[in-house]
């Protein structure tokens, strides 16, 4: 069996280079290769340079820039990505099933499957619809993520999500109950697991530094009151913003930087608190990692936060109003035993719901299926 997959839109091998995501992104397909023989083509906005980066049994990489000529101007790339289908049908028709990696861009498969009659199996990591809205996308832009959406859930045989609020959302805003399924993200905990070394007294937090993640709160708390030092991994436009406040007020702040995601495990182990206080998320992988690590996790009482966060049992929910951090610590003074157990919790609650071993496994069956 043969899958395709494309890439998010604008998107290249090279970039989750540089993000420090390659290894984690293409893990569930090398597993899935070498226990189950399915080979994937991976359709990448790249050029020469993602044939480069990698050298895999099984995964072959086709970018879109060595048989299409790139154009500064962004529009022209848009329209020429209408072409794809066609510029790589060799590689479509000999497919099997055909995949996206995201909502954005979906439009090639979808020409692709109308074309060649292939299976198709959009998958979301976010729902780009919500999203819009929360970051107050304009009306032109939420009207085209809303058709793209519409179109999606027409044409693709099965459409994945990473959480059970974007499911419900969809399922109320569209219907096709039996084409969303529930698809989370995967853990591989060979790599993230509790290595039960003794840990520091602090905070770790690693994401994209932008507004998403509201880095405000985080700043102001360690204005406003004295708590266990928080370090930073990560970034983003908030990075130079991060850094001065760190400097013109003296925060006990340790602002690490980028860090590729293999090494992350180390520092998930060696920080004894985790915390995401994100205005809204999808499925957030970083979360699932550090409870996988066995970290003590602290999040936002919001959907993608709360429906892994169960408060008082694997983890706590605070709502991120001045002051919540600096009480949340002065209970756990007084509860240093029931960190334990949230601690076990936490760990049982990723190996229940999030292992590689199980999501590639029902990855298999949709393939199956189809």
């Amino acid at each position: 069996m043969k899958i395709t997959l494309f890439f998010t839109y604008n998107v290249s091998l090279s970039d989750w280079k540089n993000a420090g995501i390659l290894s984690r992104e293409l893990e569930i397909y090398k597993y899935i290769y070498k226990k189950y023989n399915i080979r994937f083509n991976l359709v990448t906005y790249g050029d020469k340079q993602d044939l480069e980066l990698l050298d895999l049994d099984g995964i072959e990489i086709f970018p879109v820039y060595t048989r299409v000529k790139f154009s500064d101007k962004k529009f022209i790339n848009i329209f020429k990505s209408f072409t794809i289908p066609f510029i790589f049908r060799d590689i479509i028709k000999d497919s099997d099933i055909l995949k996206t990696n995201q909502l954005k861009g979906s439009w090639v498969p979808i020409i692709s499957k109308i074309i060649y009659r292939k299976p198709l199996i959009i998958r979301t990591g976010y729902d780009l619809l919500r999203w819009s809205a929360y970051e107050n996308k304009n009306i032109w832009n939420r009207s085209f993520v809303f058709l793209l959406t519409k179109i999606s859930l027409i044409f693709s045989n099965q459409y994945n999500v990473s959480s059970m609020s974007d499911k419900l959302f969809l399922e109320k805003r569209f219907g096709k109950k039996n084409k969303i399924k529930l698809r989370p993200n995967f853990v591989d905990t060979n790599k993230f697991f509790n290595t039960n070394f003794e840990r520091k007294e602090e905070i770790l937090f690693v994401g994209r530094l932008e507004y998403q993640k509201n880095l405000d709160f985080l700043i102001d708390e360690y204005k406003n009151f004295e708590l266990p030092q928080l370090n930073v991994i990560g970034t983003g436009t908030y990075s130079d913003r991060l850094q001065n406040e760190i400097n013109q007020n003296n925060l006990n702040i340790n602002y690490i930087g980028h860090v590729p995601n293999e090494e992350l495990s180390k520092y998930y182990n060696k920080f004894k608190f985790f915390i995401l206080c994100s205005h809204y998320e999808g499925n957030p992988k970083a979360l699932i990692e550090s409870m996988a690590c066995g970290s003590i996790v602290i999040g936002n009482d919001i959907d993608g936060i709360n429906n892994i966060i169960s408060d008082n049992l694997n983890g706590f929910l605070i709502n991120c109003e001045q002051g919540d951090l600096k009480k949340i610590f002065d209970n756990f003074k007084l509860q240093k035993n029931n960190l334990v157990d949230v601690q076990s919790n936490a760990i049982s609650f990723v190996r229940k719901n999030h292992t590689l071993e199980n999501l590639a496994n029902l990855e298999l069956s949709d393939y199956t299926k189809l």
